[in-house]
């Protein structure tokens, strides 16, 4: 069932999405009719019905996956406003998706559509949002700033301080990059996602990089010692979740060790 809030003047939209006893949320903002993200085909209805009741006049993607680009054909359909993507994820968009009985099953199927390329900035009639190139869960990911209001809204990079597990197509190295960069500028509120609106949000990406880094120091330190990637993720992590053997290794802590 769809929960609605407000923060300040953003409309927010949040939908639970199962696959057995897994459960992910997925946010999705409305900033003065800039919608940021669209949300999985799986809860079309129960989005849907929320787009009509806002007023909606460009929409932005992270990236393409297909939890936050999964009701796009259906706004190019119905809405008649230009959807925007990372320029080199377009090619993508113009075919149907194609994904694992899970993914399905969580997130429904992403449909062809025909997204413009993304630009520098995205301009409403209150707000101005730098598009940020913020690689790491997606090679072609982006996170858009609002510098005065010191918002950052972050896709899929944020999720959490600690990673359990990570998604096969990630790299983490890049997305300690990503967030040493992003840590540069002024901000303090995140729009993740999947774990909603994250007051302290910069300290709390500094947390989540910190522990990256710390991992990754400890990672390099057994390979030099002789130790491969996976008896260094059983070392370090010993267990596997629920979700690792349900996605037959999509999502699992090795993705993480082998990219950190």
């Amino acid at each position: 069932m769809l929960e609605t809030s407000t923060y300040g003047d953003i409309s927010v939209a949040k939908e639970v999405c199962y696959v057995g006893d897994n459960e992910t949320k997925v946010f999705v903002y409305n900033v003065d009719g800039l919608l940021i993200d669209c949300g999985p085909q799986s809860r079309e209805k129960e989005f849907t019905e929320w787009f009509k009741t806002q007023s909606i006049n460009q929409v932005a993607l992270t990236h393409n996956h297909e939890d936050h680009s999964g009701n796009a054909a259906w706004i190019q359909k119905n809405l008649n406003v230009p959807v925007y993507l990372h320029p080199m994820a377009i090619p993508y968009a113009h075919e149907e998706g194609m994904y694992p009985k899970y993914r399905q099953e969580m997130w429904g199927y992403r449909h062809i559509f025909d997204p413009m390329p993304m630009p520098e900035v995205l301009k409403t009639g209150r707000y101005t949002f730098e598009v940020l190139d913020t690689p790491g869960h997606a090679i072609y990911h982006n996170c858009f700033y609002e510098r005065s209001e010191g918002w950052l809204f972050t896709g899929d990079l944020y999720l959490g301080t600690h990673l359990l597990v990570c998604f096969f197509e990630e790299n983490i190295r890049q997305t300690i990059d990503t967030i040493e960069r992003l840590l540069k500028l002024d901000f303090d509120t995140v729009f993740c996602a999947h774990a909603g609106v994250i007051e302290n949000g910069k300290v709390r990406l500094e947390k989540k990089l910190n522990n990256l880094k710390t991992l990754q120091e400890q990672v390099v330190h057994m390979r030099r010692q002789g130790m491969t990637d996976r008896e260094i993720d059983n070392e370090i992590n010993g267990f596997e979740l629920d979700i690792t053997s349900i996605s037959g290794g999509e999502w699992s802590p090795y993705n993480i060790i082998r990219t950190v």
